[in-house]
């Protein structure tokens, strides 16, 4: 019955496994579109202080001692171009490890509010890429080796008996 129960959960970790691929590229393309929505808000704060003599940083340490109404617009400009540079950092990241390492990258690197933004819209597919089947056998191997290891030790800690 262990043997059993160990290759269902084999098969299960096959079907979770294979889903890792698709689930990171759907991850990237939402993080695509929130880079690709602060970006002309970067672009127009980067002009208005190319105006006055100013680069990015220097304007965004200024930011910090800014009052009043300034400090208003500095707070929304500073919020958008710290997060477009987290992003456009972890997108480089991403993009940067193969597709076979990516999905591993995501898992220890990913930012929450996008995580359950994709999650609420995933749909398992049918994995038919190279790495799907990776991520299907690795996920197979996982689960039904932690099983077959579990139950088999269930089965010498109860005395249980192998029958042919």
């Amino acid at each position: 019955m262990g043997r059993f129960l160990a290759l269902l959960l084999g098969i299960a970790g096959a079907l979770l496994g294979s889903q890792a691929p698709g689930f990171t590229l759907q991850y990237m393309q939402n993080l695509q579109g929130r880079i690709d929505e602060l970006a002309p808000i970067v672009e127009e704060f980067d002009a208005n202080i190319a105006q006055y003599g100013y680069d990015r940083e220097r304007a965004l340490i200024e930011c910090q001692s800014a009052e009043g109404l300034l400090d208003a617009l500095c707070t929304t400009y500073v919020s958008a171009v710290e997060r477009y540079e987290m992003l456009t950092a972890h997108m480089a990241e991403l993009e940067a490890a193969s597709d076979l390492v990516r999905p591993l990258v995501l898992a220890k690197t990913q930012i929450e509010d996008i995580t359950l933004s994709v999650y609420e819209q995933f749909q398992p597919a049918v994995p038919a890429t190279i790495d799907g089947l990776a991520y299907a056998g690795g996920g197979f191997a996982v689960l039904w080796g932690g099983a077959s290891f579990l139950f088999g030790l269930l089965g010498a800690m109860t005395g249980g008996r192998r029958y042919a």
